[in-house]
């Protein structure tokens, strides 16, 4: 498998699977967080090993429960980043934009479903790795929330990202991929 930034400035791609298909042990696999057995997976052409993947690809878990590990939503969004006025501009405008600002200060483990699963897709994007692989992103969102965060994504892909989601849901696919492929459990269900 191939990942790379395309030449129009723009790939989003959808996987979508039945249950137990293996979506998401294929994610941890492109990311570097599960062995992979066989195969080889490329980054802009080159062969990629586990660690090179974990620097280079942002995986968004469909368990939000399990991601978060500072005391507040601001300290979550700023983890692993140079605390410039630059970057806290950014952090600010993020959260604002994802409606989440008034929790800056709040516990992740506080937030509502929704809530947390903003928060997680905010730290793939606020990252800046070039790769992100985000798995049922709209897991718990409304339909404003669902169009907000298809628009971000969408934008993140025509700036240059390759964005990979892993969903069931018909409406996100629609409104931000660029490219589809569903795979059942048989060889022969590949599209």
């Amino acid at each position: 498998m191939s990942l790379s930034d395309s030449d129009a400035g723009s790939d989003s791609l959808a996987g979508k699977t039945e249950n137990g298909a293996g979506k998401t042990t294929l994610a941890q696999i492109l990311c570097g967080l599960a062995k992979q057995t066989r195969g080889h997976i490329l980054i802009d052409g080159k062969k990629a090993r586990a660690a090179v993947r974990r620097r280079e690809i942002y995986y968004c878990g469909n368990d939000t429960s399990t991601q978060f590990f500072t005391a507040s939503v601001a300290e979550e969004l700023l983890l692993n980043t140079e605390l410039t006025e630059e970057s806290k501009d950014r952090a600010r405008h993020l959260l604002k934009e994802f409606g989440l600002y008034e929790y800056r200060d709040t516990h992740p483990s506080t937030l509502s479903g929704g809530q947390k699963q903003r928060l997680a897709i905010a730290c793939a994007i606020f990252s800046g790795r070039r790769i992100l692989i985000l798995d049922e992103p709209t897991s718990g969102l409304d339909g404003q929330n669902m169009r907000l965060i298809a628009e971000r994504l969408k934008n993140e892909a025509w700036s240059g990202r390759t964005v990979l989601v892993i969903t069931h849901d018909r409406e996100l696919i629609e409104s931000c991929c660029d490219n589809v492929v569903e795979v059942g459990t048989k060889p022969s269900e590949v599209q």
